[in-house]
């Protein structure tokens, strides 16, 4: 009806018709988009804005203290971090002595897939909160448009004055001190904002960079106030002229000393002492991925780890490269490249393999393990990749020309046989060699190790991905008297088409 109206009418009342129809959606898309509808959106330059609630780190201090024995911090910790963003969990790690997560927020705005929201900046946000109650925060930021400025946002009910970039933070569960480690140079405005429908106020700090450039970073601690109840001075120290970054923070009890790569190259390591130098805390490394987490989590932790803390090496532990490995490497019938070492344990085959000129990664899910791996990697003089993670929930690494696995695959096979074959489909690709040493069960060994696999498992588990190479039992090696348990030797490459 009002399409064949507007046609009946005159060429002139046409043309207005069609310039008030055109101002009308030139208004609506401008107030879609919060911008004046003669303004072009490429010129636009909003600022980016991550930030964080103290009320939510105060909420989660009240939740640790509270906390039942089968309570699980991951999602409450979660959620302090990414708060109603859509982020994504990239490592997490909780033991007795801190809590560490690292995730990334990608950009929510808009269409993925639209040239807007490609220029739409990411950043990665690393917490690590040092019980019972330290939180540090250090977020990277992405800026695809350098022109766009960049905020840190602190939201709290009231917050003091700047002093020595410090402040005091008030919110009706506690208070918290705050101090920006970096950038040293920022500039910061305190104002007061609306909250939601009710119109109630609430304090926003903005910790405000100079100048333009497509990346920055904000390095944060905070703590309880030093005048709280059951608390204890905290003093902060951040070396940031080399990589990674040193950070140091003591305590009237304990000195925590945190390595801090960039968040979005590596994870970085840990040390605790007391303030007498008394060790808490070996120098361990923080996770690369998500490990079991909850009681049940922390407890499978506590015993892998346990057995290197000990002055005897677990059996397996045998001070030397696997002779299987040595045979296939001296052979040539595997050759330097990229390779994955799964359960690498104190990194014995994987720094054998490092002097042979393999470009090795190495995994375990024992941290103490893995400290032990990278003192005797820097003894040798090699490089290795070390990485803190659980073999059945791996970060995303690109695939490797061999998967090396001595005693893996056997012990998490009941545990999680669907989660360790895509964690080998993903670390391979068409050609990757699997060499694999797994403890054999058959009819003579059922009883001394039930934990064995048959050869008929082996087949069913990997041959639809890949050719056989060799199958052949052998006895795998042991640091205890007497010949080793049964064992089976396996070489496989992965098919061009499953």
């Amino acid at each position: 009806m009002a399409r064949a109206m507007i046609h009946g009418k005159s060429d002139a009342s046409s043309a207005y018709a069609r310039w008030l129809v055109g101002l009308l959606i030139a208004v609506i898309v401008g107030l879609e988009t919060g911008l004046p509808a003669n303004r072009e959106p490429d010129k636009i330059r909003n600022p980016l804005s991550p930030g964080f609630h103290a009320s939510e780190i105060l909420k989660f201090e009240k939740f640790l203290t509270s906390a039942k024995p089968s309570e699980d911090a991951y999602h409450p910790f979660v959620r302090i971090a990414f708060g109603n963003a859509s982020g994504e969990a990239l490592a997490f790690e909780e033991n007795q002595a801190f809590i560490y997560l690292l995730g990334v927020l990608p950009s929510t705005r808009g269409d993925q897939n639209s040239s807007a929201s490609r220029r739409t900046p990411t950043f990665f946000r690393r917490l690590v909160f040092l019980k019972p109650s330290i939180l540090v925060i250090d977020d990277k930021v992405f800026n695809s448009d350098s022109q766009a400025p960049v905020e840190w946002r602190l939201y709290a009910s009231k917050i003091s004055a700047i002093t020595d970039h410090k402040i005091r933070v008030f919110e009706r569960d506690g208070e918290l001190s705050c101090r920006t480690l970096f950038p040293q140079n920022a500039s910061y405005r305190l104002r007061r904002e609306s909250q939601g429908q009710t119109g109630s106020k609430r304090c926003l700090l903005e910790t405000i960079l100079p100048g333009r450039s497509s990346q920055f970073r904000f390095l944060h601690v905070l703590s309880k106030a030093e005048d709280s109840p059951g608390t204890s001075r905290v003093q902060s120290e951040l070396i940031t002229d080399e990589s990674p970054w040193r950070l140091t923070i003591s305590t009237t009890r304990r000195v925590f000393r945190l390595n801090l790569p960039r968040p979005s190259d590596s994870a970085g390591d840990i040390t605790i002492s007391t303030v007498d130098g008394a060790t808490v805390l070996k120098e361990r490394p923080l996770p690369a991925g998500i490990l079991p987490h909850g009681p049940d989590g922390m407890r499978l932790l506590e015993k892998w780890d346990d057995a290197y803390r000990g002055s005897t090496p677990p059996s397996w532990d045998i001070g030397r490269p696997a002779h299987e490995l040595q045979r296939a490497v001296n052979k040539g019938l595997i050759r330097p490249c990229r390779l994955v070492d799964l359960c690498c344990g104190s990194g014995t085959d994987a720094v054998f393999l490092a002097r042979h000129g393999f470009h090795v990664t190495g995994i375990d899910i024992a941290p103490t393990a893995l400290s032990l791996a990278q003192q005797k990697a820097r003894e040798a003089g090699v490089s290795v990749q070390w990485l803190l993670a659980d073999i059945l929930a791996l970060p995303k690494l690109k695939p490797f020309d061999v998967i090396y696995d001595r005693g893996c695959y056997h012990v998490v096979r009941d545990q999680g046989l669907a989660a360790y074959l895509e964690t080998v489909r993903r670390l391979s690709h068409p050609g990757t060699q699997l060499l694999l040493l797994a403890a054999r069960q058959d009819e003579l060994t059922r009883d001394s190790d039930p934990a064995g696999v048959t050869e008929e498992e082996i087949r069913y588990d990997f041959l639809s991905r890949f050719d056989l190479e060799w199958l052949r039992p052998i006895r795998l090696e042991s640091n205890q008297p007497g010949a080793g348990p049964p064992g089976w030797s396996v070489l496989m490459r992965r098919k061009d088409k499953p």
